[in-house]
């Protein structure tokens, strides 16, 4: 570990601080309890091995906190006192256990959450950068590894304790043998050190390929149709066999460096105690209580140390994780943009006004150029034009999840920025060409964003969306559950709940962002009913290629390369004989020759 090591686990493990202290205390207290117990235990085999009583500062010590406890110092009351001792000792380190699993899975808890909120919170162009298997990666898998450590890290903290109260006792009993112990020692920790540094890098190369294994996973489940008609299994499934390789191979690596690290250390603990015993027999004479306690305690000592060295093994894992997700955390928080207003959202009162306004994903090629427009209130307007034009910025400047490099967007002549962002969205009702469904009931997608789920008003806005019939069609009704992405339904079906949804929310403004595009004639013709039945009760925005979806439309808007040629109702517009009459002719052209 180094010194940036230790100031992302300050940074992580801030909020727990309290706790990490009290679990830091009761680890010293154990120990104490230990040393006292190691300590009490030369004057107890001295009593064994001559019935005169000992001499020395133990035996000094013991007689005087006997003597406060008004306890006679002899050889059944010390194992008794030995005994409870223990006991209180096991009773502090399973409290110190206990206290640790709380903060162990609070921390993981925090995690998961903090990243979805910040995942949640980040403007949706970073998304559009980003691959979403890595995030479901990071929530479930290596929040868990990360969120380990702080449990290591007390651990690490407790085994020092012991370790330091272990070397005051051998240094008591003899400083020589002491010495060449903690030289010995030293000399390990610096051969194991080259290993857990690479359990560092194999840490980080592990996450690395859990990261590439999820995205994969993710997107190919989502792909299932598409592998199916290619019938492209076998080569998705070599793909995947590759990618479980790899991890199986850095994963047995960092495994097997772990098992190296355990090696050394009982190789060098071996070395250790028959150099000790050698020592201690030729040339320091110790007697023979005294020589049992030092390799007593020694064994004991043993056991601190090996987990310590574990324990930075696995933490060296367990920081490439936490270091991953400190990474993300820190791109989220910058890519909040997208800031809160503090007034209240109440509705339009007179219309929304675009005001030349700019806007590009890079700076220096705009997608909408200096666009100015006013929609009134419950007024219904048509975007219009080629793919890539800009319609569907438009649309994302207006609901606030994009926002404009110059210009102004204002409702009722006040900056859309200076209203309360979940109020605004509140008052907005979408559906888009993709219908975004939840694997859940019928009811629970129409009531998706509210508090609680209102059958009646349900039922009313399926009613407008002419989705009633259907959904009452199946065996439970509004109970149904629709499956995955509404694997169950039409794409008719789904778009019309997707209406539904969007119109049970009663919105100011009601934005149709290529809501017919991929319906059949009957399916769509039943969506141009339902948006017949609306008009002229909401705002409505409605955006299309095909132009009897927006013939009815007050105004429609002609957008190309981000700038507004054209502008008016359907009838005007065919008279001008412009673009968009050119579109209404050629698809009358191709309709009539379908039919």
């Amino acid at each position: 570990m180094d010194f940036r090591d230790f100031a992302l686990l300050k940074k992580f493990y801030a909020p727990y601080k309290a706790k990490i202290i009290v679990i830091s205390i009761l680890a010293l207290i154990g120990a104490m309890f230990e040393a006292i117990n190691l300590g009490a235990l030369v004057p107890l085999l001295q009593l064994i091995n001559s019935p005169n009583e000992p001499g020395g500062t133990l035996w000094s010590l013991l007689k005087t906190g006997f003597s406060f406890l008004h306890i006679e110092l002899n050889f059944q009351n010390l194992l008794i006192v030995m005994a409870v001792l223990f006991l209180i000792g096991q009773c502090i380190i399973y409290l110190k256990k206990r206290v640790q699993t709380q903060i162990w899975f609070r921390f993981s808890s925090d995690l998961k959450n903090t990243l979805f909120k910040d995942l949640l919170s980040a403007d949706i162009t970073y998304h559009y950068n980003q691959k979403s298997g890595q995030f479901i990666d990071l929530i479930t898998r290596e929040s868990e590894y990360a969120a380990t450590s702080v449990f290591v890290v007390t651990e690490i903290l407790t085994y020092l304790f012991f370790i330091g109260i272990y070397c005051i006792m051998l240094l008591y009993i003899s400083i020589e043998m002491t010495i060449l112990c903690l030289l010995i020692s030293l000399g390990c920790f610096y051969l194991l050190n080259i290993l857990i540094r690479r359990s560092k890098k194999l840490g980080e190369k592990t996450v690395g390929i859990s990261l590439r294994l999820t995205e994969f996973i993710n997107e190919r489940l989502n792909l299932l149709k598409l592998i199916k008609i290619f019938s492209n299994e076998p080569t998705e499934r070599e793909r995947l066999r590759s990618l479980t390789d790899e991890y199986i191979d850095n994963n047995t690596g960092f495994v097997m460096n772990g098992v190296k690290i355990e090696t050394v250390f009982q190789v060098i603990i071996f070395g250790l105690a028959i150099t000790i015993l050698y020592i201690a027999a030729i040339y320091l004479h110790l007697s023979l209580p005294l020589l049992l306690v030092f390799i007593f305690i020694l064994i004991r000592l043993t056991d601190p140390l090996r987990q310590l060295n574990t324990r930075r093994h696995e933490l060296a894992g367990e920081l490439a994780s936490l270091e991953k997700i400190d990474a993300i955390l820190s791109e989220t928080a910058s890519a909040q943009n997208i800031k809160s207003g503090k007034t209240a959202f109440k509705g339009i009162e007179n219309q929304l006004c675009f005001e030349n306004v700019t806007f590009g994903y890079k700076a220096d090629e705009p997608v909408v150029k200096d666009l100015s427009f006013c929609i009134r209130k419950n007024e219904m307007v048509a975007l219009v034009g080629a793919s890539g034009g800009g319609k569907s910025t438009i649309v994302d400047l207006l609901i606030r999840l994009i926002e404009p490099q110059n210009g102004t967007i204002s409702i009722d002549g006040r900056d859309l920025k200076d209203f309360d962002l979940s109020s605004y969205h509140h008052k907005i009702g979408f559906v888009s060409q993709d219908s975004y469904l939840l694997n859940d009931t019928v009811l629970a997608n129409i009531c998706y964003g509210s508090d609680l789920n209102n059958y009646n008003e349900a039922i009313e806005a399926a009613k407008f969306a002419h989705a009633h019939e259907f959904i009452t069609g199946f065996e439970k009704g509004y109970d149904t559950v629709i499956g995955d992405k509404g694997v169950k339904l039409s794409g008719g079906q789904k778009q019309r709940i997707s209406l539904a949804r969007a119109l049970y929310k009663k919105p100011e403004l009601l934005i149709l962002d290529e809501a017919t595009s991929a319906l059949d004639s009957e399916s769509e013709r039943i969506i141009q009913q339902s948006i017949a039945a609306i008009k002229n009760r909401f705002t409505l925005i409605v955006i299309a290629h095909r132009i009897s979806t927006i013939e009815n439309a007050d105004t429609i808007f002609v957008v190309e390369k981000g700038v507004i040629i054209e502008q008016g109702s359907h009838a005007e517009l065919i008279h001008n004989e412009g673009i968009y009459a050119r579109y209404y002719q050629l698809q009358h052209a191709g309709n009539s020759t379908n039919s």
